[in-house]
C-alpha cells in the first residue's frame, strides 16, 4: 500500500514554458491511466503537443478563461500532475475542476491536496460560488477525490462528454463556497 502524502508537501503553481518537458514525461508515464478520460492524451503524445498545451494554459490564464496549475512535490519540485479550473464564468461565478496525477504518484492523496488548494483559490481569489466536477463513469478514483473535497453528488448526465471510447455518462458533483472540506 502506498503511503499517504502529506498536504504540506504538495504545491500548485502556474505553468511556465519550461514545464513542457516535465508535462511530456508525466503524460508518457501515465497514458494507460489518463487516455481513457482525456481526448488529448494518446500513445503518440509528443513534446510539441505538451508545449502547445503549456502555451494554451498560460494564455488561458492571461485571458481569465481557465486556471490550470502544475502540481509539484514541494521538496524536490518533481512534476506530479495537473489540476485546474476551466469554463470560468465571471457572470455566474462558476468553474469546472479537473485533475490528473502521474501514475507513479497516485494513491497518496496528491490529487485531493492539489484540488483542495485550487478550489480554495477559486473561492477566494476568483470569488466563485460553485465549482463543478464531472467524473466519467468508470473513473472511481476521481469520484473519491470529489467526495473528499466535500462535493455533493448531484446526478448522472448522459453522454455529457465525448471521450476516446465515445459518448460517456458522467456523475456530476457540485461544490459550493463554504462546503470545501479543508482537512
Amino acid at each position: 500500500m502506498k503511503e499517504r502524502y502529506a498536504a504540506d508537501h504538495v504545491i500548485v503553481r502556474s505553468f511556465r514554458p519550461a514545464d513542457a518537458e516535465h508535462l511530456h514525461a508525466a503524460v508518457r508515464e501515465s497514458i494507460d491511466e489518463v487516455a481513457p478520460y482525456e481526448t488529448w492524451c494518446h500513445a503518440g503524445y509528443t513534446l510539441d503537443e505538451a508545449s502547445e498545451y503549456v502555451d494554451w494554459w498560460i494564455e488561458a490564464r492571461e485571458r481569465r478563461m481557465a486556471y490550470y496549475y502544475v502540481v509539484e512535490d514541494k521538496k524536490s519540485e518533481h512534476f506530479l500532475g495537473v489540476c485546474g479550473l476551466s469554463d470560468y464564468s465571471t457572470e455566474h461565478r462558476h468553474a469546472m475542476l479537473g485533475y490528473w496525477i502521474r501514475t507513479s504518484w497516485t494513491g497518496r492523496g496528491v490529487a485531493t491536496q492539489a484540488a483542495r488548494r485550487v478550489c480554495e483559490a477559486g473561492f477566494s481569489d476568483l470569488d466563485l460560488i460553485r465549482i463543478s466536477i464531472m467524473v466519467p463513469i468508470g473513473n472511481p478514483a476521481s469520484g473519491r477525490v470529489a467526495r473528499k473535497l466535500g462535493a455533493t453528488q448531484e446526478g448522472l448526465l448522459r453522454s455529457e462528454l465525448i471521450l476516446p471510447a465515445g459518448p460517456t455518462n458522467v456523475i456530476a458533483y457540485g461544490l459550493l463556497a463554504g462546503e470545501l472540506v479543508t482537512a
